[in-house]
Formats: C-alpha cells, structure tokens, sequence
C-alpha cells in the first residue's frame, strides 16, 4: 500500500501543478474513488477493494483520455494466508454522449498491466467498460461504472465495479481569480411614448386628421367617419342614410332634380339590327351614373330611326333598339329595372336632314329622358 500512496501523491502534485499553468478551458480533470475487482476463477485469487485513482485530460465534448491506476492487497484462495500487492495501471480512451457540464453515459477502452507485488509477475491487460456520469456544475462530478478487465497472457476475464468522483479543473467554479465584470452598458433610452395629440385614440405619426374634435368617431386613420360614404363627415350630415352614391349638398342631402333632362347617347347600329355592341359601354355608362347621382329619377329610352324604308317597319326598330339599351343598363350597371322604359319613336322626330348620309346618321339615334319622380328627399 505504500507504494499505492506514493503513486497518488506524485499524481496529486503533478495535477496540481499542471492546473496552474493550464488555461481555464484546458479540460483537466482528477478522479478519485473506491472500486471492486471479481477475479475470474482461473486465477484462483481472492476479490478484493480498495482506492482508484484518474488523471485525465478533456480533450473535446466527448472525447477524453486518461491514466488510471488503482493498488490492492489480495491472497491466493483459497485459506491461502500469504498477502501481496497487485497494481492495475492502464491508458485509457472515454467517450462520452454530452459535454462534461451534463449527466452523460460514457464507455471507456484501455491497455495496461497488473503488476503483482512481490512476485514481479506482469501481466497484460485490456479494459473496456461503460459508466454514468452526473453533472453538478460545479465542477465536480459523480460516476458508477463497470469495466470487464482481459489478462491478455492468460485469456482470463475479470470484472472491475467503481464508484468515485471526478473533479474538472477547467471548470468556471475553479477559476482562481474573477474576471473583470464586463462594464455595464449605459441605460437605453426610454422609449417615447406614442403621442395622440387631439384623444382620438390614433396616434399622432398615423393621424391623418391630427384636430379631430373631443368625442367624434374616426376611422383608422384618424379622420372622422362617414358612415354612408357621400362624402360628408357624420357630425355634418343631416341625412345620414343616403343611397350609395347618390349627389348630395354641403349637408349630406340629396340633391333633388326639379328639371327634366335629356341625354342623347351617340350608340349606333348595324343597318337593320337592335344588337347592342360593348363599344358604347362607355357612352350608356353616362346613364348609369347619372341615374345614381340621382335615385329618385326615372329614364326613359327613346329609339329614332332615319326615313328610309317604311315607316311602321322603322318603328318597331327603333323600338327593338331601345329596349336593347335599357336592357344594357340593367345588365351591366345594375339599374333597376323599374326605374326603366323604352319607346320606339320611329323616323317621326328627325334632329337632321334625312337627304344626307351624315343627316341620316344622326337620326338613328338613341335617347334617354329623363324625369323626376319626387320634389323632395324623405
């Protein structure tokens, strides 16, 4: 045994002195604990425990490499009354599934040899075992692990049972002087405030309308609403409910039509045909509009034909034409219906000379009158 505990007081100088000079991530580590080795029977030796000692050094997260040597008295068995020493010292490789800063399972290979004392016969070895390790992190570890042990000379096996601890010397807890505390970084700026200058709930970079008045709706933007989109805010409009895009005054209210008016579309047609082409979309869409600025008119379609042919055939096709038109808006503008008529007028009501091509063009016309139906909004 003295020889045991002067390989552990080299070993405990050594480490020690190597830390020293070692950088505080150089992965050095020293473990000390008690096992027990289960000689094979064909040793004819009895079991025996004692100290373990390891020096190792971290070489990554998981790769490892370390000197582990242990010293134990046993005797022949059995009632063999004789005492000797058996030194087991071997080189190992541990690999371990997590950085040393956390519980890990771990196996180990190692070469070596048993020296037993005094009979100076060497012997061989081969170790391969598998263990757990629990992190404190603090440095210090916990670990339980077996290792089968091979007397390479003889083919034997033994069984070698440990439980110890293993002490990291690049661990921050055993940094023997602090760091300098990193200066602390200047406060940040408070951060300002979103400013709502007139309480309207927007705040001042969106508000759009940055003096709304205390108490007034707004929108997303800050502005105040118009609830039935005629262009006249809700805290002006007198007639809050009017029709989608009806023409209304300063007030919000519609605008009543006291005149009759007539609108002359310049839609043209093939000779002999009512067909309706889309190339005068744009001119019947005149009607449409004007028919939404004002709800509560109703138009009537009028279809005029030049002089050429008879005058009955003439009127049934400036009929045709006519309701080819009113049927246009309804399809395509969504005019209701009931606010529509068509009439056919004939050749009777010429607004040119009908001896001329140009003449004759101009009367083959379609025209919209247009009548009001009320005086007043309700």
């Amino acid at each position: 045994m003295k020889l045991f505990w002067g390989v552990l007081s080299a070993l405990i100088f050594s480490i020690s002195s190597f830390s020293v000079k070692a950088e505080e991530d150089s992965g050095v580590y020293l473990g000390l604990g008690i096992n027990s080795i289960y000689f094979s029977d064909d040793n004819a030796l009895e079991d025996a425990s004692d100290l373990y000692l390891t020096l190792g050094y971290q070489l990554s997260d998981h790769w490892g490499i370390e000197l582990e040597t242990t010293q134990f008295q046993t005797q022949i068995s059995p009632g063999n009354t004789i005492d000797f020493e058996t030194r087991m010292s071997s080189l190992n490789a541990k690999y371990r599934y997590n950085p040393r800063s956390q519980d890990s399972f771990f196996w180990k290979v190692g070469f070596g040899e048993f020296d037993e004392l005094p009979l100076t016969d060497d012997t061989s070895m081969g170790r391969f075992g598998m263990g757990y390790e629990w992190a404190s992190g603090k440095g210090f570890n916990l670990l339980f692990g077996a290792d089968a042990i091979l007397e390479i000379d003889d083919s034997s096996w033994d069984t070698n049972v440990y439980f110890g601890g293993v002490y990291h010397f690049g661990s921050s807890s055993t940094r023997s002087a602090k760091p300098a505390p990193a200066p602390k970084p200047a406060p940040a700026p408070k951060p300002q405030q979103p400013k709502d200058s007139d309480n309207d709930g927007v705040n001042d970079n969106f508000d759009q309308c940055p003096n709304t008045q205390a108490g007034i709706k707004v929108d997303s933007q800050g502005c105040e609403l118009d609830s039935d989109g005629d262009g006249v805010v809700d805290s002006m409009d007198k007639c809050p409910q009017t029709p989608n895009g009806a023409k209304v005054d300063s007030s919000g209210c519609r605008i009543i039509l006291e005149k009759d008016v007539s609108i002359t579309l310049n839609v043209q047609f093939a000779n002999n045909s009512d067909a309706v082409t889309d190339d005068y979309r744009t001119e019947i869409q005149r009607v449409a509009d004007f028919m939404r600025q004002y709800p509560d008119t109703s138009v009537v379609i009028e279809g005029h034909t030049d002089d050429r042919g008879a005058a009955s055939y003439n009127q049934q096709l400036s009929e045709k034409r006519a309701k080819a038109v009113m049927q246009y808006l309804i399809d395509n503008f969504n005019i209701d219906a009931s606010r529509l008529s068509a009439v056919g007028i004939g050749e009777v009501s010429p607004i040119a000379s009908n001896d001329t091509a140009a003449g004759r063009a101009q009367n083959r016309r379609v025209q919209a009158e247009i009548k009001t139906r009320v005086k007043e909004a309700q």
